[in-house]
C-alpha cells in the first residue's frame, strides 16, 4: 500500500514538474519574440533627437538689442542659471545686441555677410539638451534591463528551457536596438559638429556674443559622445 502511494506521488511530481517547465518555457519563448515597447520608445526618442539637432540653422539675419537680450538670457539658462542669472544675462546680452549687434550687423548687411540667428540657435540647443536628458534616462533603464535579460536568457538556454532559435531571435533584437540608438546618437553628434562650425564661421566674420552658444553646442556634442560610448554593441 505504501509502495503504491509512493509511486503515485512520484508520478504526480513528474507530471507537475513537466507542466511547470512547459509553462515557463512557453512564457520565456513569447518574451523573446522581438523588441520591447521600451526599446521601441527609445528608438523613437533618438530619432526625434536627431531631427531636432538638424533644425539648428544659420540664417542671414541682423541681430539687434532684443535678440541680444534673448541670447544673454538663453546662455544663462543653458548653463544652469536661475531667474536672476537670466536677468543679468539679458542685460549683458542687450548691451552686446544693441552696440555690437547693430554696428556689426549694419556693416554685415552692407557686405552681405551671414550673421547667425543666435536666438534660434540657443532655443534649438536648449531643446536638444532637454531631449537628451530623456534619452539618457531611458537608455540607462533599457541597458540595465537588457543586460539582466541576456544573462537570464543564457541560463534558460543552457537549461534547455528555451530553444536556440528563440534565444537568437531576442539577442538579435537587442543588438538591433543598440545599433539603431548608437547610429542615431552618432548622427546627432555630427549635427552638433556642423552647428559648432557654423558658429565659429559667424564669429570669424565679426559677429560677437557667440561664445556661450558655441560652448552649449560643444557640451551637447560631448554628452552625445559619452552617451553613445555607454552602449555595448555586443
Amino acid at each position: 500500500m505504501r509502495s503504491a502511494a509512493l509511486s503515485l506521488f512520484a508520478i504526480f511530481t513528474l507530471v507537475l514538474s513537466a507542466c511547470t517547465e512547459e509553462s515557463f518555457s512557453s512564457a520565456s519563448t513569447s518574451s523573446v519574440a522581438g523588441k520591447t515597447q521600451q526599446e521601441k520608445q527609445l528608438e523613437k526618442q533618438v530619432r526625434s533627437l536627431d531631427q531636432v539637432s538638424k533644425d539648428i540653422i544659420v540664417n542671414n539675419t541682423v541681430q539687434g538689442a532684443l535678440a541680444g537680450a534673448a541670447v544673454g538670457c538663453g546662455v544663462a539658462l543653458l548653463l544652469g542659471g536661475g531667474g536672476s542669472d537670466c536677468a543679468a544675462g539679458a542685460a549683458a546680452g542687450g548691451l552686446i545686441g544693441g552696440i555690437g549687434g547693430n554696428q556689426v550687423g549694419k556693416k554685415a548687411a552692407a557686405k552681405n555677410v551671414e550673421i547667425v540667428n543666435s536666438k534660434a540657435v540657443l532655443a534649438n540647443l536648449s531643446n536638444v539638451s532637454k531631449q537628451l536628458n530623456s534619452v539618457e534616462a531611458n537608455l540607462r533603464s533599457v541597458l540595465r534591463s537588457q543586460d539582466a535579460e541576456l544573462k537570464s536568457l543564457r541560463r534558460q538556454l543552457d537549461g534547455q528551457q528555451i530553444s536556440q532559435s528563440a534565444y537568437n531571435t531576442r539577442v538579435k533584437a537587442i543588438k538591433s536596438n543598440r545599433q539603431v540608438v548608437s547610429g542615431e546618437l552618432k548622427r546627432s553628434e555630427q549635427n552638433m559638429d556642423k552647428t559648432i562650425g557654423e558658429l565659429k564661421t559667424a564669429s570669424g566674420k565679426g559677429q560677437p556674443g557667440l561664445g556661450g552658444a558655441t560652448q552649449a553646442a560643444v557640451s551637447n556634442k560631448n554628452r552625445l559622445a559619452r552617451t553613445r560610448a555607454s552602449i555595448n554593441l555586443l
